[in-house]
């Protein structure tokens, strides 16, 4: 037999605990059709039953106020579930019942579990379960799941659930001075083709409930009229409104429940949560223990995790190995389209899943501090200073992991900014959160820096961490004010849950589940991304006389190489192009799994090709095998540079740019060339792509051709990359033509540039919006491009250096901060109207 189980509940009731204790690792996660409200459902069986247990967003009450409250409101309506499992703290059982006379009104069989039995001993709570069972006439049971208890006793009342729906009976509470207008409802309005219980309709309407006015409007197009009349009336009549009469009536009536049903043995006496918060929450204490801990998860994910994926990353780099290994060879500097596809593909997902450690370890501790039930707290500490921007305390975290340090990552910034209540808000801090210095722009910074500022490197580092927050505050104050004004806002209820201690098996799955949801929507879709961005460096491709041009250096290369290797008794092995041509590819993959640090490299290339191999290791009294050593080097080095102009003059001549010299009678204002915009439009699909892409077109490519190497082993082929190319940001001073003036122009561009895809994708993800992801790309872009544009304009016309523009424009920054501060904001609180 199937069943359908809605699981329900507040926050912090240990619903999320009771799933897993139910349905183990046998999880789905999706999102809500249509929002972005995640859909968790667990398919497992018992004896009699095979059970699809889906757990509905944590809410409050099961009103319309909240995005979590309509989609929760819509599965019961839509999906019609055989039984809701109600999931209640134990130690708050008063605030718990307020939520379970709404579900129990609803109309459908209902089992509460009361959770945290142990936690509500502890604070001397005794509770009377089957008088709850016996007043609320549904069966209850007591559970602790983060000690596994009350498992068989949930999957035996499931199992029960035909003889519970047999045996239903209607909840009812007596509205009194309400009741007429229900039964008025009742008698006017329209209920056919309709399965739910009219009672629980008719009151839905006189809360004015958009989601069951739109279900019953069909038959009834005057309900709004209805709705609004009668609400009128009882005002009139009682002075009250509807929605705070039930809501007084319902609180009432939980407190005759609790005053019948629970017990407490040490009322008055300090809990644990209590004395732990007097330190927590103090005054004095509350913001350094707030920092203490955002620098504790800071270290954790984002510096530990990195130094993690020195160790995932040669499985990363093994896979580029293999995609290398089956795509087709090269044919001295002719390298097959497929080959440069298959390359750039596996570039760009092995850049993203580089970052799975971080987003792991971010997820398990966002999981830890959401169990304990920090995160209200973080929320509370923070709520008074961040909303004068119009910001939210639990901005907090998702501005922190975006970057806030330095070094952080929109994708799980954006991703946490799920759980802020306030609506405005949430949509400020995800158009903010990208502006934060992610880990990928550090390598960018580092070049600039090291190229422009090498003495005051650390004062500009300052600047730039620093920047990042003001921008982000005085951005959020004007999207709040201007588009976002008309956004709902949400009063900040301040429900601090008690500390719990999280369960392993929980942290490590959720911390799973939102990393499989990372790699399945966001990889699938960068790689999509990357394709087109491939083809736009790709054509037009080269002209038929650089082509020419290119062909000839390759012809001369070989020709040097034949001529060196032709008097060698192993001139058979390689007096062919073919034979050249796999030669070459023999040397440069063994450079390259070496650089990768791959293990028994050399054991696997000796087995592979022994007669190769000679060439690769050569033995000291091998004369023959020493030149044709030699002249590899050379050959690989000549197709390397052959290769590297190539690329250069496919991305000058590439459609991308293209685009850049298109964009340069704009940009030349903010100080930039085509180069440098080719950088940026290529660095949209990742971060790091820029300091590569700037590295490739800096290059002068003048390597000596005819060094000699005086060493003929290739142990150590890193000390020989290093002897052979200088630092990218020598490079850079050297071949750029920028000044610091240009740099600091460059540097502010990034600071506020649009984020890379896979932000830009989870944008997508969190707002389910195309149009706020494109807002969140061309507005700061555009406010980069003016704000870059303004500050090297009249930098240059005063003749300031880079870092004395930079210091005005941070004191220029802050004070636009502290009077903005000043400026009283205006909030909407939540409300029935559909959002803009």
């Amino acid at each position: 037999m199937q069943l359908k189980v809605a699981l329900a509940g507040q926050p912090n009731c240990g619903k999320s605990t009771i799933f897993n204790m139910l349905s183990g690792i046998h999880q789905h996660i999706a999102n809500y059709p249509g929002v972005t409200v995640d859909k968790k459902s667990g398919f497992f069986s018992t004896k009699k039953l095979d059970i699809e247990m889906v757990d509905l967003p944590g809410t409050y009450s099961f009103s319309s106020y909240s995005l979590e409250e309509k989609v929760a409101k819509e599965f019961i309506i839509d999906e019609n579930p055989d039984v809701i499992l109600n999931i209640v703290d134990a130690s708050s059982i008063k605030r718990s019942l307020y939520f379970t006379f709404q579900l129990l009104e609803i109309g459908k069989p209902v089992i509460i579990v009361i959770n945290m039995c142990d936690v509500a001993e502890g604070r001397g709570i005794i509770i009377d379960d089957k008088k709850i069972e016996k007043i609320l006439g549904c069966p209850v049971i007591r559970a602790s799941a983060a000690k596994g208890e009350g498992k068989k006793e949930i999957l035996a009342a499931l199992e029960n659930v035909v003889e519970l729906k047999e045996n239903y009976k209607e909840f009812k509470i007596n509205y009194e001075e309400l009741e007429p207008l229900i039964t008025q409802v009742q008698d006017e309005i329209n209920f056919e083709n309709n399965e739910m219980n009219k009672r629980w309709l008719s009151i839905k309407v006189l809360e004015n409930d958009q989601v069951a006015i739109k279900l019953l409007e069909d038959k009834n197009p005057n309900i709004s009229e209805i709705s609004h009349n009668l609400r009128e009336k009882f005002h009139d009549m009682f002075d009250k409104d509807v929605d705070s009469f039930l809501a007084s009536f319902r609180y009432e009536n939980s407190d005759v429940v609790c005053h019948k049903c629970v017990e407490e043995t040490k009322k008055g006496e300090l809990t644990l949560t209590d004395k732990v918060d007097k330190v927590v929450l103090n005054r004095w204490l509350s913001f350094p223990i707030l920092l203490i801990i955002i620098v504790l998860v800071y270290e954790l994910s984002i510096v530990f995790g990195y130094k993690i994926t020195d160790y995932t990353w040669p499985i990363l780099g093994a896979i580029k190995n293999f995609v290398a290994d089956i795509s087709p060879a090269n044919d001295i500097a002719k390298v097959p389209m497929i080959t440069d596809l298959a390359s750039w593909l596996v570039n760009s997902a092995v850049a993203l899943l580089n970052y799975l450690p971080i987003f792991f370890i971010l997820f398990a501790l966002i999981a830890v501090m959401e169990d304990v039930g920090y995160m209200p707290r973080m929320a509370f500490i923070l709520d008074r200073v961040f909303k004068k921007f119009g910001l939210h305390g639990q901005s907090t975290l998702p501005l922190v992991l975006g970057g806030a340090f330095v070094g952080g990552c929109a994708v799980p910034g954006v991703m946490s900014t799920k759980g802020i209540a306030d609506d405005r808000a949430r949509m400020a801090t995800i158009m903010t959160v990208p502006l934060m210095n992610c880990l990928a722009k550090v390598p960018f910074y580092t070049l600039l820096l090291g190229a422009f500022f090498l003495q005051d490197m650390g004062l500009m580092m300052f600047y730039i961490s620093t920047v990042t927050i003001l921008t982000a505050l005085i951005i959020a104050k004007f999207l709040t004010g201007t588009i976002l004004k008309t956004r709902e806002t949400a009063p900040f209820v301040m429900e601090l849950p008690p500390y719990h201690l999280p369960t392993f098996k929980g942290v490590i799955l959720r911390a799973c589940e939102r990393v499989w949801v990372y790699i399945k929507k966001v990889c699938t879709i960068v790689i999509a991304v990357a394709i087109v961005l491939f083809a736009l460096l790709q054509f037009p491709g080269l002209s038929d006389e650089k082509q020419e041009m290119y062909n000839k250096e390759e012809t001369k290369i070989l020709a040097n190489f034949d001529k060196a290797v032709s008097k060698t008794k192993y001139y058979s092995l390689v007096d062919t192009r073919e034979e050249v041509a796999s030669l070459l590819n023999f040397y440069d993959g063994y450079r390259s799994k070496k650089m990768a640090g791959s293990k028994s490299v050399d054991e696997s290339y000796a087995s592979k090709n022994p007669e190769f191999y000679k060439f690769l290791k050569v033995a000291k009294d091998d004369k023959d095998a020493k030149k044709i050593n030699t002249a590899l080097r050379k050959l690989s080095t000549g197709r390397n540079t052959i290769l590297r102009q190539q690329k250069n003059d496919k991305i000058e001549s590439s459609l991308l740019g293209m685009a850049g010299r298109a964009l340069e009678p704009i940009t030349q204002f903010a100080g930039f060339d085509w180069k440098i915009n080719v950088a940026f439009l290529s660095s949209f699909a990742a971060r790091e792509s820029a300091v590569a892409t700037l590295g490739s077109i800096y290059e002068t490519g003048k390597i000596d051709m005819n060094q000699t190497a005086s060493d003929t082993s290739l142990d150590s082929v890193d000390d020989e990359m290093k002897n052979q190319n200088e630092r990218p940001e020598e490079t850079m001073s050297r071949n750029s033509g920028y000044t610091p003036l240009h740099a600091a122009s460059i540097i502010i561009f990034m600071l506020l540039t649009p984020p890379c895809i896979a932000s830009m994708i989870v944008v997508k993800m969190q707002t389910n919006s195309w149009a706020w992801m494109l807002f969140a790309i061309f507005f700061p872009f555009t406010l980069a491009l003016v704000v870059a544009s303004l500050f090297f304009t009249i930098s240059s016309a005063f003749a300031l250096s880079g870092l004395v523009a930079m210091t005005y424009y941070y004191l220029i920054l802050l004070a636009i901060v502290v009077i903005i501060s000043f400026i009283p904001e205006k909030r909407i609180n939540w409300t029935t109207k559909p959002k803009s």
